[in-house]
């Protein structure tokens, strides 16, 4: 039983940690379509080297407008 209380709060620790790097200082745009990322890294990888072809591609699926999360900051 010790174990699993270890685990839990091992758990929650990792989930708050997420939540507190993840956090931006910059609101969403309402209505705008927004990409979706990963903790801490927001969109970054999903633009690779090739950023112009990427947020081409991005456009086809999201618009012609729309935000990303570019590391801890929406843009």
């Amino acid at each position: 039983m010790g174990y699993q209380v270890v685990g839990l709060a091992a758990i929650a620790v990792v989930y708050l940690l997420i939540k507190l790097l993840s956090k931006t200082d910059t609101p969403k745009i309402k209505d705008l379509p927004e990409v979706p990322g990963y903790p801490i890294f927001g969109s970054l990888l999903k633009f690779g080297s090739d950023h112009a072809t990427a947020a081409y591609e991005l456009s086809k699926k999201y618009g012609p407008v729309f935000q990303v999360k570019l590391g801890n900051r929406v843009s």
